[in-house]
């Protein structure tokens, strides 16, 4: 819902703090909030002069800064940085531009006391992507239900476990350029469907069977020309991102509403490349 500025809202953090800051970027963005948010400039902010660049944003760019306080924020170089340009505009603003959200009560030179706050302890990031909306004026259940954010492992290995009839059949594993939205649909409680029908996959290919990560062939000869391919228990498939990262994933459980489970359930275990490599057998932690 920009406006003349190019961003709604820019985050002002310590990174100390980031899972929970992250986790308030997703929900903002899924209700089509445009943010500044350090992890989605990565390209746009490598070369620049960071210390003209972030006075820029934090003066003039944004409608909003939204400053995370806590202890770590108050004695980080960059967030002072950004705290005092953000302050600059606060000065010239008729308005309100800093909205200041509280982890801690940590004293931050030039936010009065008397400043509105939102509270982080008592607020989850949800609340706090609502209430960001709710001061844009823009209507947050305008989103669809089902383009909430889907559930995510950032690590680059381990095991994950979800719903699959929820969010769409999708689940993140990885972070940045490794991140991988999986995608899945219901087959039997032996096999499921896994498929490339999401942003950021290219391609998928299933091992032989009992083939295991250490002996996992030569990724030039498996066969990622389908959309679609169906595991079973105990199978691997290859993932290929648009970044042209691979993981291997190794489907450990299904459970099927239809045949007797509670839930529809899967539990898989999951490696990524991050080398750029094409070669699991490094990574075998069986």
């Amino acid at each position: 819902m920009t406006d003349s500025h190019e961003h709604d809202v820019a985050l002002s953090f310590a990174g100390e703090d980031r899972a929970y800051v992250e986790m308030v970027a997703e929900q903002l963005k899924a209700r089509g909030v445009s943010i500044f948010y350090d992890r989605y400039e990565q390209a746009d902010l490598w070369g620049k002069d960071l210390y003209v660049h972030l006075t820029e944003v934090y003066r003039s760019k944004a409608r909003y800064t939204l400053m995370f306080i806590s202890k770590h924020y108050k004695d980080k170089v960059w967030t002072n940085h950004e705290r005092r340009a953000a302050q600059s505009r606060a000065i010239e603003e008729s308005e309100e531009y800093i909205l200041p959200a509280r982890f801690d009560d940590t004293d931050i030179p030039g936010v009065l006391p008397t400043v509105g706050f939102i509270d982080l302890r008592t607020n989850s990031p949800v609340e706090v992507a609502l209430l960001v909306c709710e001061k844009l004026g823009v209507r947050p259940l305008s989103m669809k239900a089902d383009q909430v954010p889907s559930p995510k492992n950032p690590t680059l290995d381990g095991e994950a476990s979800f719903n699959y009839s929820s969010h769409n059949g999708h689940f993140r594993i990885g972070e940045g350029y490794l991140e991988f939205d999986t995608h899945w649909t219901k087959a039997s409680n032996t096999s499921i469907h896994c498929y490339t029908d999401s942003t950021n996959l290219r391609g998928i290919a299933l091992v032989p069977r009992g083939a295991e990560l250490k002996s996992i062939p030569s990724i030039e000869k498996l066969d990622f020309t389908n959309r679609v391919r169906t595991p079973e228990i105990g199978r691997i498939v290859v993932l290929q991102n648009t970044h042209g990262i691979y993981a291997a994933l190794k489907v450990l459980e299904i459970k099927d509403d239809t045949r007797g489970d509670a839930e529809d359930y899967l539990r898989f275990q999951y490696w990524i490349l991050q080398d750029g490599s094409s070669n699991f057998a490094s990574l075998d932690k069986r």
